[in-house]
């Protein structure tokens, strides 16, 4: 970690304050002096005082500094946070012996071991710090297991003894000493996943961290592993991290890309990924190895060359972006052909819709009301409307289904400009279903981009359009002839949903009454008049 003085000294003295904490705690607990206990509670402003002047230093140094060092100082700002808070519950601890009786028969011995082992812990911060040592923060993280383990075998003596109904006061008091103490093994843990994550750039826990040297160490040979270099790439929604793993030693080495995150989702992407290597090979990546931990897992996936669909529109040439849409166009076009099947699967727009809708009111209450009247013209409620719209949707089906990708925003699609190909990436809602699924997400996930540079928006207006006019090339092919009733219900619940992610309230109430035109405008449609529907497709991206 790249710290300055003002930073290290203060914290220096941080741990030594909390360190004074314990130790007339301890003192209090062996010897029962009154005096360990004044001397205790009149340090409470010297810990917080330490604590801010750490804090408002990192803040400085975050904002001055590249995101290259901005972990480091986020990482000793919390662990500056969890020492104080360390400080807090030994006082914590001392205040409860106010509830004891003056002929209390509370052992206080039993928490000296305790205490013991948090003083010890505490002696590892400043070397694990100092020498990027991430096997004594490895360490630091284990002692909050004993104290857990500990804690709970008085949890069960003291529930043992309430049982008798004696001296029960004194006993509540020394259960919540003995909680206070487990507490500081939770600090001690949070201070151990941000030494982690200070080193290794990017926010980690213990049990992330396990998992990446896990994956890492399974795959490769334990020298080799030595060499890595971890990098953040993103964090997504779900909570998986992203990262990639590159070897500075080695010029020939393929850059990999790490996520871990739930095993359910991350199983999800395996199988998707596997299906796609089955039904069309190339356009999706390797996957490396997979290893599961708990509830957790990771994947070590191939790194792909290219941008990203929302790079190319942002920032990348003309003559670019229309070789990658011509690219795009060739390979929907290919695994629409060959995954072609007659069975129908529809997409059931209406009902995800309202399976998102208590999200998108969480965030943006005022989208969600009761009927209203202006005159005679009465306005249901966005819930009553997307129910009636349901009714006609249940009657429209899909006339095929072929196997799509589940999440195609314009983030998890590739484009390499050098072998000129297209590759997905984040497959784990891949199936057959309705196409329109994909080219509803694909629209709006370019509308929703937030950049307000006309330029910009132009170039994502005019890629909407040439996708548009891709997918209806084929769609008439096809004899697909509910293909814009059905895309308008796919864009009206995309363009709502997405409004849980969005908190600038102007760009989200425009999202949200595009998608009620749209629903109005289906509900209205009388079922002779399905077929000759057009999505107003200027009205809905001039902006």
């Amino acid at each position: 970690m790249v710290l300055t003085p003002a930073i290290t000294d203060n914290l220096h003295f941080l741990i030594a304050e909390v360190k004074t904490h314990l130790a007339h705690l301890q003192n209090f607990f062996a010897q029962g002096k009154v005096a360990h206990a004044h001397r205790l509670l009149e340090r409470s402003g010297h810990a917080y005082n330490l604590n801010l002047r750490v804090q408002n230093a990192c803040m400085k140094h975050v904002a001055l500094q590249s995101n290259q060092h901005s972990m480091s100082y986020r990482a000793v700002s919390r662990i500056a946070s969890e020492l104080e808070r360390i400080a807090e519950l030994a006082r914590e601890c001392l205040q409860q012996m106010n509830f004891l009786h003056s002929g209390a028969r509370l052992d206080l011995s039993v928490y000296l071991p305790l205490l013991q082992k948090v003083d010890k812990s505490i002696d590892l911060i400043s070397r694990a710090l100092k020498d990027r040592d991430t096997q004594l923060a490895l360490k630091l993280g284990k002692t909050e297991r004993k104290l857990e383990k500990s804690y709970k075998k008085l949890v069960s003596q003291y529930t043992r003894q309430l049982k008798k109904k004696k001296h029960t006061e004194d006993l509540v008091s020394g259960l919540f000493i003995a909680h206070a103490i487990e507490q500081m093994g939770d600090a001690l843990l949070n201070i151990s996943d941000s030494i982690i994550s200070g080193h290794m750039g990017q926010p980690l826990d213990l049990q992330r961290y396990s998992s990446l040297r896990s994956t890492i160490n399974n795959w490769l040979e334990e020298d080799l592993a030595a060499q890595l270099r971890v990098t953040p790439l993103a964090e997504t929604r779900s909570g998986s991290g992203i990262s990639t793993i590159d070897n500075p030693t080695d010029e020939q080495w393929q850059r990999l890309v790490y996520k871990d995150g739930s095993k359910r989702k991350l199983k999800e992407e395996l199988e998707g990924v596997n299906r796609w290597h089955d039904i069309y090979p190339g356009v999706a990546p390797h996957i490396h190895t997979y290893q599961k931990q708990g509830d957790n897992a990771a994947l070590l996936i191939e790194h792909l060359n290219g941008e990203t669909f929302e790079q190319l529109v942002i920032k990348s040439p003309q003559k670019r972006r229309k070789k990658a849409m011509t690219s795009l166009k060739k390979t929907l076009n290919s695994i629409w052909q060959q995954t072609y099947t007659d069975q129908p699967n529809p997409a059931n727009f209406m009902a995800q819709t309202l399976k998102r809708l208590p999200d998108v009111y969480s965030v943006h209450p005022d989208f969600q009301h009761e009927r209203q009247s202006l005159g005679s013209y009465k306005i249901e409620s966005f819930d009553a409307l997307v129910k009636k719209v349901q009714k006609k949707e249940e009657k429209l089906g899909a006339p095929f289904s072929v196997f799509i990708h589940g999440d195609f925003n314009v983030d998890n699609i590739i484009y390499d400009p050098v072998e000129n190909k297209i590759n997905f990436i984040d497959l784990h809602r891949s199936c057959h279903m309705d196409y329109v699924q994909d080219v509803s997400v694909f629209m709006v996930s370019n509308y929703r981009l937030q950049v307000l540079d006309e330029p910009v928006r132009r170039r994502i207006r005019q890629q909407v359009e040439q996708f548009y006019s891709i997918v209806q090339t084929f769609a008439r092919k096809h004899n697909d002839d509910t293909f814009e009733v059905r895309l308008a219900l796919g864009l009206a619940r995309s363009f709502v949903t997405s409004t849980r992610f969005i908190l600038d309230h102007t760009m989200a109430t425009r999202m949200y009454l595009k998608a009620r035109y749209l629903l109005e405008q289906v509900n209205q449609l009388p079922r002779h008049k399905l077929t000759d529907y057009h999505v107003p497709l200027t009205e809905l991206f001039c902006d």
